[in-house]
């Protein structure tokens, strides 16, 4: 059952970040639902079903963007593994795990600003002005979710 859910999250964080992106995105800061997904679907479910789905939106990521072939598959499928790595570390259910979600967000909006520019620019610049609110917006939405996910658990 959390296969087929997770599936189905996957298909509509994709859709959200590929096709709505546009309508999401605040001045230069865009939303990251694969990586808020990848996130909570690592540490809160298997590691194994983070892996599958890293490398299921990787794949599926890549189609619609110009890069190299297995650039984002290897790039979500790390991140799962670093998260998976570091989750020992930090209660899940505490509010500072988040830390996590933030330095995920930013490390890959570092691998993709990296990719899409072939060189860095400024590379202090696009950190202060898309990097840190980006990560800050997603780890918002993540205090959200976890909010959601511990009032309901105790259900």
């Amino acid at each position: 059952m959390k296969v087929i859910t997770l599936l189905l999250l996957s298909l509509f964080s994709i859709f959200i970040s590929l096709n709505s992106g546009k309508i999401l995105l605040m001045g230069n800061i865009s939303l990251k639902p694969v990586i808020i997904l990848l996130y909570f679907a690592t540490l809160y479910w298997n590691p194994l079903y983070g892996l599958f789905a890293g490398f299921f939106l990787g794949f599926i990521y890549e189609i619609y963007l110009p890069v190299f072939t297995g650039t984002f598959p290897l790039i979500f499928s790390s991140i799962v593994f670093g998260l998976h790595l570091i989750e020992k570390k930090f209660f899940k259910f505490k509010y500072n795990s988040l830390v996590l979600l933030f330095l995920t967000v930013l490390f890959v909006g570092m691998v993709k600003v990296i990719i899409e520019v072939n060189k860095i620019v400024n590379i202090f610049w696009v950190a202060f002005t898309r990097l840190f609110p980006e990560a800050i917006l997603n780890t918002a939405i993540g205090f959200v979710i976890l909010y959601l996910i511990k009032r309901y658990s105790r259900e």
